[in-house]
Formats: C-alpha cells, structure tokens, sequence
C-alpha cells in the first residue's frame, strides 16, 4: 500500500484543470480564432470554428481568465480552482468595439488571411483553388491586379515586373522562393503551404514599413506553437510528403517541419513526355520552425528553409537542337523575436540569412549565379489610444551577387563553338532603411474618418543613393459593412544588380520609381462574403533603358491602370470560393523596348 501511495502521490500532483465554453458575439453568432488564456502563465488555446474551446491548466488557486480578439472588449474573469477544480460549459459574450485602427486603416489594394485587412485568403483557398496546384504563388496569380504570362509562379502584378515584388517570411527577405528557377521564372513555390499563419498581399499603394520595392509585396507570418504532436504523410504518382508537428514541452516549446520529394518520371512516363527530358524534374523541400515562448506574449522562432531542384530538357532551335540542365540550391535561415512591452508596445526583431545558387547549361552557355542576403530587421508599434497608433523601424541589408561561367557573344546563339566570352561579375551592396508612420482614427474630430501617413528613407552605401518615399492613405467607414478608401504614394526600388555590371551595364544608374494611385470600395456582405472594387494607376520612371554608348540609362518610363473586381462567397452544401475580373491598360518603354509597348 505505501508502495501505491508513493507512485500516485506525483499523479495526483499533476492533476489538471479543464476549463470550456463557447464564445460569441453581441448577437449570439459564434466567434472563431479568439485568444483564450490564463494572465500571468503560459497556458492558453484559441477558440475553434463555432466559438468552442477547451483549456486544460496545470494552475491551481485564483486565477484570471482572458479572452481576447482584434475589434471586441477583453473578457477577464477571476475562478477559484480551489472551490472548483473544472470549468465546464462557460459562455463568454464578447461585445464590438468601435472599429479598431488596425481593421479599418489598410492602404492601398490588400489581400490577407486577416480579416481586419482586406479580403480573407487561407491556407485552405490556396490548396483549392482551381489551376493553383495548392501552390501559393500560382494560387496567386488568380488574383485580380494578375497578368497572366506564363506558366511560371513569378508574379506580375499590375503591369510591374516579377522582380519588382517582394517575399518576406517573419520580417526577412526571401529573393528566389521558386524551383526550377530559369530566365522564363520559376513553375512552383519553395514555400510549403503547411507552414503559413497569416498572409499579407498587397498589389499597390502599401505602407512604409514596405521599402526597395516598387509593385506588390507578399508578407508571410508562419505559424507558432502546436497544441499537440501529431505526423502527416502523403504520397502521389508525382511527390511523397511528411509532415509533423512536436509539443516539446507543453505551451512552452515546439517544432515543425514539412518535407518533400517531387519526382515527374512516372507521369511523364504515363503521358508519353518522358522523350522530351534527359533528366526528369525534380526538387526537394524542407521547412521547419522551432517555436519557443519566452512569455504568455513573448516568443523565440527559428525558420529554416532547403530547397533544391535539377532538371535536363531536350531543346530544338532553330540554330540548334541541344540539351539545357539546369539545377539549383536555396537556403534561408531567420531568427525572430517578439515581445509585448507593457499593454501597449510591441516590438519585432528578425536576423536571417539566405543563399541561392543556380546552374544552367546550353551548348556554348555554361553561366553560374550566386545570391547571399543578411539582414537586420526592427519593428516597433505603439497604441497610444484606440484612435491612435504609432509605427517606426529599421533594417539593415548585405545582398552579394557573383555571375561567372561562359556566355555567347550574340544574344540566344547557344550553338556550340559560337563566339564567346568569359563572365567573373562581382556585385555587392549594403542598404539602410527606416520608416515611421501614424495611423489615426476619427480624424478632425470626424467619426469614421481614418487616415495614415508614412515617410520612408532608404541609403546605398556604396552606390551613394538616397531614395525618400511619402504614402498617405484616407478613407471613411461609409457604413459597419462598408468603406470607401484612396492611397497615394511614391515607391522606389533599386535595379537588378545585373544592370550595374561594369563590363556590360551601368555603375552610375539610380533607383526606378514609382507613383501609386488607389481608389477602392470594401463591403462585407457578412462574415463569410465579401466584396471590393478598385480603381488604380501608377506611372512609372527612372526606368533602366539600353544605350548604345553606355549600355543603360535611366531613361525609361511607362503607366499602368486599371479596375479590379473581386467577390469571396460561400454557398450552400459547403461550395466556397472567389470571383475575379480585372482590366488593365499598361505600356512600358524600358530595357531593350525602344517604344512604349505593352508590358507583359
């Protein structure tokens, strides 16, 4: 008996509380995704798809429960787990606040897995979204402001080109997220789907947080700790996945990883393709993040990324039949933390690192590419009312480039033998950057006025460029289910590194530019359907131009504008989804354009 006694004495010590409910709104509808947890530990869960929850607690005596979502009063409640050891069948009503400064000031044209930004697009979109392969940049390009151009995942968004928008994965940079990577784009993501939280897309008119940067901006948080350990695996005639997720040490630590394999040869074989490759595709993906949670609102997050991809195809020129290989690496690796200074500060610090190396053989052609990218990155944002939010940051980034190998005198002569010179291209550059912003409420003493204005600098330290950058945006809540919105501002962005090659570019070329002009009309039908639609153009110069004399100059210029529709819905029987329609009128006279022609 004394034997038992010992051996349940530390059961009986951990045994644990179970507190559940469901929470809804003013109205009695269901709120999904709120923040459940107990103040000053680590424990807490969010509340599923019909409001419910579930917390199970190692704490014991008084406690305080918080119940916490963007656009609703905090719920706190104090319990005495003492007197009562389980919470079972609490109902939580949270009631709306006036609209919050982080729903309603969104610049410019905005698609997020937020609901306070914009049109809603999940994880679950991407993965159904018809033509979208469950990849996130072909899933994308189904978005209106998208010009269609090819089957890469590359992005032309609004006339602009691919290398005019950004990926950033928690505050870092990301340059080359695409496998098989060649001049004609990627055809799919390096980014696993799994691993994505929050996303923001923006196609035009977007804050100053956003700098070097002239046409849209993809913005990816990644997910935090898992709730629980739990293992996925898939496997196709195309690619074999697994994936899981590790509670190392109970609302504390944790990990995840995503990994695949892609291997074309037996639909090729089945589709009668195979001819066509002398080596079939393939590529590598691993993804993994270790979460650890400092505090209730505090975290540590290591994001790992290793792609890789080779390929072999059969090429039939006019001038010559041959074969291009072409194979590539990328690694990117980010630090981040996060913290909540008191109630009304949040702080945002990221140290990441990113590679990319990149092959291509095609008879004379024999060119090798390397990227390195580290980069520093700080965000701050303060609340000083509900009406009055503050913003400011800073980065600091050294991007390396190195082309060397064989290439053809005349351009596309690929033939064995041709004329040829020997690239050795160095290229590297620091940049300096910095915004701060205000985003006000009630503006002029108006209700349902809302405003935001940013200014922006970013310096190249060894180019000795200094671009400054103003946005402002205003709009007014027209109704609680809609608003009419206007962004204005400017956007520069550096050009290809290539561009600036001493041998056959220009070293003295300046920073393109752009203006951004933004009318759009948000209204939420409900909580499941919504619409937009916006009026946009942009004119651009500073465009790099070919010269004879000099190889480029900064002589470009070009505009686009446009309309685009969007309607998310939900039907009966569970059918969801999007439509979309989007006109746009676009020229460009830049590179070796020597007339504006319509942009791709």
């Amino acid at each position: 008996m004394l034997l038992a006694a010992a051996y349940l004495l530390p059961l009986m010590a951990k045994e644990k509380s179970i507190i559940n409910g469901k929470i809804t709104d003013d109205s009695g509808n269901p709120l999904p995704s709120v923040n459940i947890y107990i103040q000053e530990t680590y424990e807490g869960t969010t509340s599923g798809s019909d409001g419910s929850f579930e917390l199970v607690s190692s704490a014991d005596g008084i406690i305080t429960l918080v119940a916490s979502m963007v656009g609703y009063t905090k719920y706190l409640k104090t319990f005495d787990l003492t007197k009562e050891k389980n919470i079972i069948g609490l109902e939580i009503k949270l009631i709306e606040e006036a609209i919050e400064l982080d729903e309603a000031v969104v610049m410019g044209s905005s698609f997020s897995s937020e609901s306070g930004k914009g049109v809603v697009v999940t994880s679950r979109d991407i993965m159904t979204t018809p033509g979208g392969a469950a990849d996130l940049y072909q899933s994308l390009k189904t978005m209106p402001g998208m010009t269609q151009v090819s089957e890469s995942a590359e992005l032309y968004v609004r006339g602009g080109d691919p290398s005019e928008t950004i990926t950033m994965i928690d505050q870092a940079s990301i340059y080359h997220p695409y496998t098989y990577e060649s001049s004609f784009g990627g055809l799919f993501s390096n980014l696993n789907t799994g691993i994505l939280s929050e996303m923001y897309f923006s196609s035009g008119g977007f804050s100053a947080k956003y700098g070097n940067v002239l046409s849209g901006i993809l913005d990816i948080q990644t997910k935090n700790l898992p709730r629980s350990t739990g293992f996925a695996a898939g496997i196709s005639m195309a690619a074999a996945s697994f994936d899981g997720e590790i509670l190392l040490s109970e609302d504390k630590l944790g990990l995840r990883f995503y990994t695949q394999q892609s291997y074309t040869k037996p639909i090729m074989w089945m589709n009668g393709g195979l001819d066509d490759f002398t080596a079939s595709p393939t590529s590598r993906n691993i993804t993994s993040s270790l979460i650890y949670k400092t505090s209730q609102t505090g975290k540590f997050k290591i994001t790992g990324i290793y792609a890789d991809d080779k390929q072999g195809v059969n090429v039939q020129r006019a001038e010559y039949d041959g074969t291009f290989n072409g194979s590539s690496e990328t690694r990117f690796l980010n630090l981040q933390f996060s913290e909540l200074l008191g109630k009304n500060t949040l702080i945002k610090n990221s140290l990441s690192y990113s590679s990319h190396d990149n092959n291509w053989l095609l008879g004379v052609l024999d060119l090798n590419m390397f990227d390195r990218t580290y980069k520093f990155r700080a965000d701050l944002e303060h609340t000083f009312t509900n009406n009055l939010n503050f913003f400011a940051g800073g980065e600091f980034e050294n991007r390396r480039q190195t082309y060397f190998g064989v290439i053809p005198e005349e351009d596309y002569d690929y033939r064995p033998g041709t004329s040829n010179e020997v690239l050795d291209e160095k290229i590297e550059e620091n940049r300096v950057g910095g915004y701060v912003e205000i985003n006000k409420l009630n503006l002029l003493g108006i209700p349902k006025l809302f405003a935001i204005a940013g200014l922006r600098a970013d310096y190249f330290t060894k180019l000795e460029i200094t671009n400054f950058d103003q946005r402002f945006g205003i709009g007014y809540q027209l109704s609680d289910k809609s608003k009419l919105r206007f962004a204005l501002g400017s956007f520069h962005q550096l050009p290809d590194f290539r561009y600036f090659a001493e041998e056959d570019g220009n070293p003295n070329l300046k920073s393109m530019r752009s203006i951004h002009y933004v009318l759009s009309y948000d209204y939420e039908i409900d909580k499941l359907n919504s619409m937009r639609v916006e009026l946009y153009h942009k004119d651009y110069d500073n465009l790099p131009l070919e010269d004879d004399e000099i190889n480029y100059t900064n002589d470009g210029y070009g505009y686009a504008r446009g309309m685009d529709l969007i309607l998310k819905t939900t039907l009966p029987f569970g059918i969801n989804g999007w439509i979309s329609y989007g006109f746009i009128d676009t020229k460009r006279k830049w590179l070796d354009f020597e007339e504006e022609t319509s942009s791709s």
